[in-house]
């Protein structure tokens, strides 16, 4: 240690405040990167611009999807899909990827669909509606973590999307 060559005898560490000071610009800078996270919409819903929800497909063409890009494990989200069916057609299908049900556990589907089959591509929900196009509304918990590659589909047209399942 060396003495303070000034009026006052304090002990000081030059090389010792040095590193304190470095360490905290490290964090200030983290804790920048951490804001600019959240208001971008990475730590939850939200964000500015709701960077955090996108759509992918188009209603004029059948199908669209609606869902967050990031999605929290355990934690309630919610996809939203539009269809459109044909004039003729009483029921309408929407085929889901095998993966969808495998890292997913779907709490609610609104509105019901008539009827729920599986092969082994994924799963078909058909839904019977006098309005169109209709929404349906996929309220959902992840199992899993990680990227999640999905397919829609339906009679006319498929839309894959890929939200990402943070721990």
């Amino acid at each position: 240690m060396k003495k303070h060559r000034g009026e006052l005898e304090i002990d000081e560490d030059i090389q010792l405040e040095s590193t304190n000071w470095k360490v905290q610009r490290v964090a200030w800078v983290l804790m920048s990167l951490f804001v600019l996270a959240a208001l971008l919409g990475f730590t939850g819903d939200g964000g500015i611009g709701n960077f955090q929800s996108i759509k992918a497909g188009d209603s004029a063409d059948g199908l669209e999807v609606e869902y967050e890009r990031f999605l929290r494990r355990s934690a309630p989200a919610e996809i939203k899909v539009s269809l459109q069916a044909a004039p003729s057609d009483t029921l309408t299908d929407l085929r889901i990827s095998k993966n969808f049900y495998e890292k997913i556990k779907v709490d609610q589907v609104v509105p019901e669909p008539a009827e729920v089959y599986t092969s082994e591509e994924g799963i078909t929900y058909s839904f019977t509606t006098d309005k169109q196009p209709f929404t349906v509304t996929f309220y959902l918990t992840p199992k899993g973590m990680g990227s999640l590659p999905l397919l829609f589909s339906s009679s006319e047209k498929q839309v894959a999307i890929t939200p990402f399942i943070y721990p």
